[in-house]
C-alpha cells in the first residue's frame, strides 16, 4: 500500500514547536508549495520580529547529529552548556537531517537560537540567552 502523502497545511502542522516561537524557512520548492496550497503564511512565523530572526538566521550554527535529540528524553547539557530536550523539537524523525545551535547578539541582548534543518524547511527557535 503507497503511503498517503501529506498536505502542505499537515506537513507543518505536524512539525511545528507547540510550546516555542519558531519560525519556518521553506526551501524554494516547499515555498511554493505553500503558495500554491494556500496554507496561511502568518502561521509561519510566531516570533513577529523581523531584526530579531535575521539576526538569527544571519548565526553561525554548530550542527548536531539529530540523534543528540531523540537521546534527549530529559534535558541534556551539550558541549557548548547549552541544555536541550525533545521538547524542542516536534518531530525528531528521519525527516530531520540535523539539529544547529547558534548564539547571536541583538538589540543589546544575548540570544541562543535552536535549528532544526528538515527536507523542505528549517525551523529556529530563538531564546534569550542568561
Amino acid at each position: 500500500m503507497a503511503k498517503k502523502e501529506l498536505s502542505v497545511e499537515e506537513i507543518i502542522e505536524s512539525h511545528k514547536p507547540k510550546n516555542f516561537k519558531y519560525i519556518i524557512i521553506p526551501t524554494e520548492e516547499f515555498r511554493k508549495k505553500i503558495d500554491e496550497s494556500g496554507y496561511d503564511k502568518s502561521n509561519l512565523d510566531t516570533i513577529n520580529n523581523p531584526e530579531l530572526t535575521a539576526a538569527a538566521i544571519k548565526a553561525e550554527f554548530k550542527e548536531h547529529d539529530r540523534d543528540i535529540i531523540k537521546r534527549a528524553k530529559e534535558p541534556t547539557r551539550l558541549d557548548d552548556g547549552i541544555v536541550v530536550s525533545k521538547q524542542h523539537v516536534t518531530k525528531s524523525d528521519k525527516k530531520l537531517l540535523s539539529f544547529g545551535i547558534g548564539k547571536f547578539s541583538h538589540d543589546n541582548r544575548n540570544y541562543v537560537a535552536f535549528r532544526m534543518k528538515y527536507e523542505s524547511f528549517d525551523i529556529i527557535e530563538i531564546f534569550i540567552l542568561l
